[in-house]
């Protein structure tokens, strides 16, 4: 039995916490050993949830530990998750079990797909990439790594997310459409054109308001 340990013990990390035990594998490949944050314990564990075990920084992974990153900023999921993998840790997929997926499509290592995500076919779903709930994911879209799609997102078929891309709540792209590398699409966003890498685009149509991510 695996003991996951959740990076990150604030909002993110506590919702994480619930996909945990309500995804394929709880109980049977894994139990959820705690959080790690910079936070003390007594904020978090005495809540119901598990303890805060200590940082990221300060943490020396164990034998049977997998690790999942709970944490909604881009550039923070990679620096500490480059952490522990330069440690020699593991990460798990976490995939709620009221996530829908086809058997053709495909989730890389250290994802998290939550509740009521629908994978339609032929999707790539690529490491360290998060979808939140309720969110839909059109034929052979390409979500590129490390990745966080926001909850009631809705990404049209054909559609290219680079790697480091950050889609917020209710964002809406249109079927065939590319975000590049590093692009934030705001809240409530409609995407009809392609958007450049690293550019922040807003609006119903989207458009560019510059680099803020």
């Amino acid at each position: 039995m695996k003991n996951l340990k959740i990076i990150g013990a604030r909002g993110f990390g506590r919702e994480v916490f619930f996909t945990a035990i309500e995804s394929y594998g709880y109980k049977e490949e894994f139990i959820i050993g705690g959080f790690l944050d910079n936070l003390p314990d007594d904020e978090v564990s005495a809540n119901f949830y598990p303890p805060v075990l200590g940082s990221v920084e300060n943490y020396v992974p164990e034998e049977n530990d997998l690790f999942i990153c709970a944490l909604g900023n881009v550039k923070d999921k990679i620096k500490y998750t480059k952490m522990i993998l330069e440690k020699g840790g593991h990460f798990a997929t976490l995939i709620h079990n009221s996530a829908t997926k086809y058997i053709t499509s495909q989730i890389g290592k250290g994802c998290i797909i939550m509740k009521d995500v629908h994978l339609s076919v032929d999707v790539k779903v690529e490491d360290f990439s998060t979808i939140m709930v309720y969110s839909v994911i059109g034929h052979d879209v390409k979500v590129g790594a490390w990745s966080h799609i926001g909850p009631y997102v809705f990404i049209g078929g054909g559609a290219v997310i680079e790697q480091n891309a950050q889609l917020h709540v209710r964002s809406t792209i249109l079927s065939g459409i590319k975000i590049g590398e590093g692009a934030v699409v705001g809240a409530g966003s409609v995407v009809i054109r392609d958007v450049k890498p690293g550019i922040t685009v807003f609006g119903n149509p989207a458009k560019d308001i510059g680099k803020f991510n």
